[in-house]
């Protein structure tokens, strides 16, 4: 492929500017790959061309190009993924969202926000507390992630429990397929039932389907208050049994996350975080509550005296403001970029009935002891909605291929058994190029052929993220 040529005519169509070319002397190597690539270190990135458009007509007239000359497409967001969903490896055109971060309009009586794609999580969180609303999906990656990866991902995040996952918040789209059309998905009105409400097979389709380029989102309340619980738990089925208490007490449970020590132990090394308590132990629980008054408030150590006289916990504490929430949260929130900054993971995302997870832990820690002997398991989640994050981190002494190489013959036995008790092998992180192999383990051959028909109706020569999902 002429990438000069692919350069030149791109500039004529969006503007010269909106157009990079790999070692023009316009942006640093490094800055470069990382627009095509995640938080994954599996596959390099390898393309030429990125297209920074500002506009929806920039995104078809760059896809409409793409699909006439049947050169490849990556989306671009915040890439905070897990997955590989957005590495472009086989020198694909990478068209990056990031310029695309402007509010189109608010509607006041309806309470939602419509924003271009590439507007960042947390500065929709912003936008949507300074009209008065507030915007509840929320994870650690809000300071990076993009609105629309999000939506492409179908995005969950710490409050799922309460508030369910972006799927639930998304009411109109603006999507471009794999021949540049445009779709847009009215989300100026609540009912709209005339006929299939196509927005969301976009949802969740990690830019395979099209590339979201405006979100019409729903905004609601913001809690009254909120108030942390942090609590040191001695076994796994407390934790479970704890979250069944919750249930006994009248106060809105938006979050209910677990973690572990090594996790905790990565947290302290890597932001400098002190003690949560005096004695150590081996599982964490956080659990945040709204409160509206004083009788909440002593609703809240009712639920603390309940699971201590129970012997559910060993220690246990409430956060009295908002400073002491944020410490709190730091101990759950700061795992992630803990563990991916100072060593090299395999990232498993799962989601298991909670009825079914404590047998489901019992075996895989059999599979993972004798398949993972000297590897560090850190074991965290949003307990609350059934979703673990099981991280295996690679021994110092092995190398990134030797240590990938193993985790890829263990897989397979581990999503025998998520299977087994009726899970999924992505919650989600979504599926990307890592986990596409191993779909069989969650949809049925019938469901994988109605994906390849729907693939094939909205990209009917493949272009658009190619080489994921399916």
């Amino acid at each position: 492929m002429d990438f000069t040529k692919t350069k030149n005519e791109l500039s004529q169509l969006i503007g010269e500017k909106k157009v990079i070319l790999k070692n023009d002397g316009t942006m640093d190597e490094s800055l470069f790959n990382s627009y095509g690539t995640d938080r994954t270190k599996v596959y390099p990135p390898n393309y030429q061309v990125l297209v920074f458009p500002e506009s929806t007509e920039d995104v078809a007239a760059t896809i409409a190009y793409a699909y006439q000359n049947e050169i490849a497409v990556v989306p671009s967001g915040g890439r905070t993924g897990y997955a590989g969903g957005a590495v472009a490896k086989n020198g694909e055109i990478v068209i990056s969202l990031s310029k695309m971060n402007q509010v189109v309009d608010f509607d006041p009586f309806l309470g939602t926000l419509h924003v271009q794609a590439g507007m960042i999580t947390k500065n929709l969180h912003k936008e949507a507390e300074e009209r008065g609303f507030y915007f509840p999906v929320d994870f650690a990656a809000t300071g990076s992630s993009h609105i629309g990866g999000n939506i492409a991902t179908n995005a969950g995040g710490v409050r799922v429990v309460h508030y369910g996952l972006i799927r639930d918040w998304v009411l109109g789209l603006t999507v471009v397929n794999g021949k540049g059309e445009v779709y847009r998905f009215n989300g100026e009105i609540l009912k709209n039932n005339t006929g299939y409400d196509l927005k969301h097979l976009f949802i969740g389709s990690e830019g395979t389907l099209g590339i979201i380029t405006e979100a019409v989102v729903k905004l609601t309340k913001p809690p009254k208050d909120i108030r942390v619980i942090f609590l040191a738990v001695p076994e796994y089925k407390n934790i479970l049994e704890i979250f069944r208490e919750t249930h006994n007490f009248d106060l809105p449970l938006l979050a209910f996350e677990f973690l572990t020590d090594y996790c905790l132990d990565k947290v302290k090394e890597h932001l400098g975080v002190p003690d949560p308590f005096q004695a150590p132990s081996k599982y964490y629980v956080l659990m945040e509550f709204e409160v509206t008054g004083e009788t909440d408030e002593e609703k809240l150590y009712s639920i603390l005296e309940s699971i201590t006289e129970k012997e559910l916990i060993t220690d246990g504490s409430i956060a009295q403001n908002s400073r002491q929430n944020e410490t709190f949260w730091k101990y759950r929130e700061g795992i992630s970029e803990s563990l991916s900054l100072a060593y090299t993971v395999h990232k498993n995302d799962i989601s298991l009935p909670l009825r079914n997870m404590e047998a489901f832990l019992d075996e895989m820690s059999s599979l993972l002891n004798q398949k993972y002997q000297g590897f560090h398991i850190a074991l965290f989640g949003h307990i609350g909605d059934g979703n673990l994050h099981l991280n295996i981190v690679k021994p110092k002494d092995l190398t990134d291929a030797d240590f990938f190489s193993q985790c890829k013959q263990v897989d397979p036995e581990m999503f025998t058994l998520i299977q087994k008790f009726k899970g999924s092998i992505s919650a989600e992180h979504g599926i990307g190029l890592l986990k596409k192999d191993y779909l069989n383990f969650s949809r049925s051959q019938s469901e994988i052929d109605t994906m390849r028909a729907i693939k094939l109706a909205f990209d009917p020569k493949g272009i658009l993220n190619p080489g994921k999902v399916l």
